[in-house]
């Protein structure tokens, strides 16, 4: 009588593990394919360091590089003009995603605890697309449980998460543009 008294609290215990994976397989999954997307994306963080000194990828990055740079030192006012776009005459940087240029400059200021050094500005400007593309999966995720259920929510972040193409190149790192930002405002502009 024993062993089967003990074999029924055995299955008890198999059935409350199974109900605990059940309820909680979408949380698992989805910081898996979180943190896939972010070492994807920043595993050659490395290649963007040379002689101590962080380096781009593109000309548009050294752009957000100089207007996130220039926010730090006049924050929350963004760059109003850049002689560099439309050289030699210089043109208003309004239209060129400042937005995105101000959240790394916030970002920044936190991070250097309000008086970042360049290179800080440098890491944060290098690393910024990687972390707003692992942010996009978050309503990412939401728009795909709304739709699909907790599974339709893995399998959109499964999506996101093992994408190539523009995606992928938008929000690895050292491509700082607002791209992926854009991606990441779309996203979270669709109610879930």
């Amino acid at each position: 009588m024993s062993q089967w008294r003990g074999r029924l609290e055995d299955n008890d215990e198999l059935e409350r593990a199974v109900d605990l994976v059940q309820q909680y397989y979408h949380l698992a999954l989805g910081a898996l394919l979180l943190g896939f997307m972010l070492w994807n994306r920043v595993r050659a963080w490395d290649n963007f360091i040379v002689d101590g000194e962080v380096l781009f990828s593109g000309n548009d990055a050294w752009y957000h590089y100089r207007s996130t740079a220039y926010t730090v030192r006049n924050w929350p006012q963004t760059m109003p003009f850049d002689p560099w776009t439309y050289f030699p005459i210089g043109n208003a940087s309004g239209q060129f995603g400042t937005l995105f240029d101000q959240l790394m400059a916030t970002a920044a200021l936190i991070i250097g605890l309000g008086s970042p050094s360049d290179n800080t500005i440098r890491l944060v400007v290098l690393f910024a697309p990687a972390i707003v593309a692992v942010l996009a999966g978050v309503p990412t995720y939401l728009i795909g449980r709304r739709l699909g259920g907790r599974l339709g929510g893995v399998v959109a972040l499964s999506v996101l998460a093992l994408s190539s193409g523009s995606i992928l190149q938008r929000g690895m790192v050292g491509f700082s543009d607002h791209h992926i930002a854009e991606a990441l405002f779309q996203a979270l502009g669709v109610p879930t």
